[in-house]
C-alpha cells in the first residue's frame, strides 16, 4: 500500500461558510435556441457599442458595491492535475482551473444578448479580485496559444473570470511514521488587501470537481480525496497601518499516503 494525499479547499471567512447549488447552466446561456434579431456584422457593432458604454465612466480602481456592502466572491476549482509531491522540499505542484463569479451593478446593458463572451483583453478594463495565494512559492498562468483566461459579463452585471494556473505551494509534510504517514496539503487564497468587511469569498458547489487521476504524478503517494472548507485567517497589515485584518480566505486541500511497500516495515 501507498501512503495516501488528501487535498483540501477551505474558505476563509468571517462568516459561516455557505454553499450554494447552482445548476450547472447558471454559466451557460439557456437560450441557445434564441434567435437572434441582429445579423452577425450589426451583432458586432452592437457589442462594441455595449462595451463602449459600459467602459466610459468605468473606474477599475474601485472595487463593485463600495461603501454599500461587501463584494461577495463565488468560486470554483477544477483539478487538472497534482503533481509531483515533494518530501524534500515541503512542497506540491498542482494544476488547476480558477473560476471567480462577482456581480457588478455597473456593467450591466440592455441589448438582445444575453451573455458577452470576451478574450483577455477584456480583463485588464475591469475591477477583478485582488485574488492571492498565500502558500504558493511560484505560479504561472497558460499563455499558449493564447492567454487561457475567460470572462464573460451577462447582462445583470454578472461575471464569470475563470484562467488556468500551475501552482507550487508549500505543504509541511509530517514524517513521524515514515513510510506510513498520511498527510494533507492546502492551497489557500484570499484577497490580497481587502478584510472580511470588504470582500467574502465562498464556495459555489459543496465538491472540487478532478480530472482522471491516471496522468497524475504522485509517484511513491497515493491520493485520498480533495475537501474545500471555510475558515478564518488574521494577516498582518503593518505596511499600511499597524493593525490586524481579518480576510476572506480560500483553502483548497489533498489528502496522500506513503507509497511504500508497508510489509517491507511490518
Amino acid at each position: 500500500m501507498a501512503p495516501k494525499l488528501l487535498l483540501l479547499l477551505c474558505l476563509f471567512s468571517g462568516l459561516h461558510a455557505r454553499s450554494r447549488k447552482v445548476e450547472e447552466d447558471e454559466y451557460e446561456d439557456s437560450s441557445s435556441n434564441q434567435k437572434w434579431v441582429l445579423a452577425p456584422k450589426s451583432q458586432d457593432t452592437d457589442v462594441t457599442l455595449i462595451l463602449n458604454k459600459l467602459l466610459r465612466e468605468y473606474d477599475k480602481k474601485l472595487r463593485p458595491d463600495i461603501g454599500i456592502k461587501p463584494t461577495v466572491i463565488d468560486v470554483d476549482i477544477y483539478v487538472n492535475s497534482i503533481g509531483p509531491v515533494s518530501s524534500i522540499n515541503m512542497e506540491y505542484q498542482i494544476d488547476i482551473f480558477f473560476a471567480q463569479t462577482w456581480t457588478d451593478s455597473r456593467l450591466r446593458f440592455n441589448s438582445t444578448m444575453k451573455i458577452l463572451t470576451l478574450n483577455s483583453n477584456m480583463v485588464g478594463l475591469i475591477w477583478i479580485p485582488d485574488t492571492i495565494f498565500r502558500n504558493s512559492k511560484t505560479a504561472e498562468a497558460h499563455w499558449i496559444t493564447t492567454p487561457n483566461q475567460l470572462l464573460r459579463i451577462w447582462n445583470d452585471g454578472k461575471i464569470l473570470y475563470t484562467l488556468r494556473l500551475t501552482i507550487n505551494a508549500e505543504c509541511q509534510l509530517q514524517l513521524h511514521n515514515f513510510p506510513m504517514d498520511e498527510h494533507s496539503c492546502p492551497l489557500i487564497f484570499s484577497s490580497y488587501g481587502y478584510p472580511k468587511e470588504e470582500m467574502i469569498y465562498r464556495w459555489r458547489k459543496n465538491s472540487v470537481e478532478a480530472a482522471d487521476q491516471k496522468s497524475w504524478r504522485l509517484y511513491q503517494f497515493d491520493f485520498m480525496g480533495l475537501r474545500n472548507t471555510t475558515e478564518i485567517v488574521t494577516t498582518s497589515a503593518d505596511w499600511i497601518i499597524s493593525v490586524q485584518l481579518l480576510s476572506s480566505s480560500l483553502v483548497l486541500s489533498f489528502g496522500c499516503d506513503k507509497s511504500i511497500d508497508h510489509q517491507k516495515h511490518a
